[in-house]
């Protein structure tokens, strides 16, 4: 093949370079592998290599195609590698600051209240350098990926991070759950050794201090890059890092923390509360819960290996208002609305005429609050909030909708109910009071900084607890009218815990959003790499092209070739 030249006559070494990929295209089956031994693998792109553990994964045999329990080398990041990347030189101090955040670190100490229970009797307080942990926010979840599986990602960010989450979110693992093997004989469990080295690495970082040895306690080899730096501090500054707060929805809570979740009798881990004796559904000021909430004081209220990591106690885990509010009461209480609106007397007109009348009447508040297109719903449907074929037969919820959507649906509804209320109806000045109270706590996260003020404490804890209180009543009225409606489930409850947390920090700052985006970008990743690939190498190659991607949006200055940069 003749070289590829520039007008000039001059070669383009870059294009000349690709162009040979695969034998000049003679094999184009090596092009993958080739691209990303060049690219995602060259060894001055100056981030970290994934850790590769050998671990019990569901693999095919080579001889008769049966799923059975093999041990594989499995990829990941380690979060010890990525804190002292942080501080090293590979980074720009503009690049550094976005994905930590270390310049506002004094001032969330500083701020942060120490009658916080996270801090009592925490292995952090006993630190004579607390001042200098950087707090993380640690998500887990597990995604769609391809029509007949889906994968579980782990990924971690800095609280203080100013970043998207395609700068801040750092990958630890992301692994197909058809190759996850779950076994009460802990050998033969997936997640249980990913977990393992995980804890291992997060105790190197609670110590600021490269291990000396693997997570067997092996030595590292001789030719290992982890051995020239083992017993060094991470960071230049002596800076450590500790996980602030663990973040996820009820589900992996439940099944992969195997905390107390919505399936059990007994449904929350930091109450007594049940679905008998103490009702989880009681959100009166002498609710019986409210008394037997649960002081940790440096307890983990699981078992799992998480709480073997120094600084995670039972407040680390973290109330996520995507999932309690957006995707629980403000879902549950919007539905309610619109299923008043379009199915029940008082609007004239057929069904679809109160639609259309509806969804016309949300473009319009959508209008006069000025509220971003972003955040706007393109259509509403019957489906949206009850089912077509059994209307009256089930609860409404919102559904199919995105949660940042539900929030900005608040203000809207809550407008429209205002300009329905009728004095002498007490339902729809509970259903007004109820949307309006929700509103206000939203209100109180998205003004509110890191931490919130005293006034705005009480405002949000009044605010909820009213919320509730109100919607309750709107489910005694329907059910003495024999309507199904305003459903009670586990994510009020949670609700109610909810200003706890807000009382130290906001919760704003540990929701689920950044780390249910990075699922969905580990998704989409982990389905490029699939082409006839086994799902345990899948996390191999995700890890690889994620560390390219970091790479050109925190180093890279340009597409050119890492692998001839000086």
């Amino acid at each position: 093949m003749a070289a590829l030249k520039t007008m000039k006559g001059q070669p383009v070494p870059d294009i000349q370079s690709m162009a040979a990929l695969g034998a000049w295209g003679r094999n184009p089956n090596h092009i993958a592998e080739q691209l990303t031994v060049k690219y995602c693998k060259a060894p001055n792109l100056g981030l970290p290599e994934p850790y590769m553990v050998e671990v019990p994964v569901l693999a095919k045999s080579n001889a008769d195609c049966a799923v059975s329990v093999c041990v594989r080398q499995i990829a990941m990041f380690l979060p010890h590698d990525w804190f002292a990347w942080m501080g090293s030189d590979d980074l720009s101090d503009e690049a550094r600051e976005l994905v930590t955040g270390f310049g506002a670190l004094a001032d969330f100490w500083e701020a942060h209240d120490r009658d916080d229970p996270k801090l009592d009797k925490n292995p952090l307080c006993k630190q004579r350098d607390m001042v200098k942990f950087l707090p993380l926010v640690v998500h887990g979840d597990g995604g769609t990926f391809q029509r007949t599986d889906s994968i579980n990602v782990v990924s971690m960010r800095s609280l203080l991070s100013a970043g998207n989450v395609g700068c801040s979110q750092l990958l630890l693992v992301a692994l197909p759950k058809a190759c996850i093997s779950k076994s009460t004989n802990l050998e033969q469990d997936t997640m249980h050794a990913i977990w393992t080295v995980l804890v291992w690495s997060f105790r190197a970082l609670f110590e600021g201090q490269h291990p000396d040895t693997d997570h067997l306690g092996k030595a590292w080899p001789v030719a290992s890059r982890r051995r020239g730096v083992q017993g060094q501090t991470l960071h230049p500054e002596k800076n450590k890092a500790f996980i602030f707060a663990l973040s996820g929805d009820g589900e992996w809570f439940q099944n992969e923390y195997k905390l107390k979740g919505s399936s059990m009798n007994e449904c929350c881990f930091n109450c007594k509360a049940d679905k008998s004796d103490i009702p989880f559904n009681d959100f009166r000021p002498d609710a019986k819960w409210r008394s037997t909430t649960i002081k940790h004081r440096g307890t983990c209220p699981t078992e799992h290996l998480l709480s073997k990591i120094p600084g995670v106690v039972g407040e680390t885990f973290a109330y996520d208002s995507l999932h309690i509010l957006e995707e629980g009461v403000a879902a549950h209480a919007l539905g309610n609305c619109f299923f008043d609106f379009v199915l029940k007397p008082g609007w004239a007109g057929t069904q679809d005429a109160k639609l259309r009348q509806l969804f016309h009447k949300v473009l319009q508040q959508y209008q006069e609050l000025g509220i971003d297109g972003s955040n706007r719903i393109a259509r509403l449907t019957l489906a949206n909030f009850c089912n077509p074929k059994s209307k009256f037969s089930n609860f409404p919820c919102l559904t199919g909708l995105k949660a940042r959507q539900i929030r900005y649906l608040v203000p809207c509804v809550l407008e429209i109910c205002r300009a329905e209320e009728e004095p002498t109806i007490a339902y729809t000045q509970h259903r007004r009071a109820c949307l309006q109270h929700l509103e206000e706590m939203y209100q109180c996260m998205d003004t509110g900084l890191l931490h919130f003020d005293k006034d705005t404490i009480r405002k949000y804890q009044r605010s909820t607890n009213l919320c509730l209180q109100h919607y309750t009543k709107c489910c005694k009225i329907c059910m003495g009218q024999n309507f199904m409606q305003w459903n009670i489930v586990h994510k009020h409850h949670l609700a109610a815990h909810m200003p706890a947390q807000a009382a130290f920090i906001n919760p704003k700052y540990v929701t689920t959003y950044t780390g249910e985006t990075m699922v969905g970008f580990m998704s989409s990743l982990a389905h490029a790499c699939l082409n006839g690939t086994p799902p345990h190498l899948v996390p191999q190659k995700v890890c690889w092209r994620f560390r390219l991607a970091l790479w050109f949006r925190l180093i890279g200055k340009d597409f050119g070739d890492p692998a001839e940069e000086e």
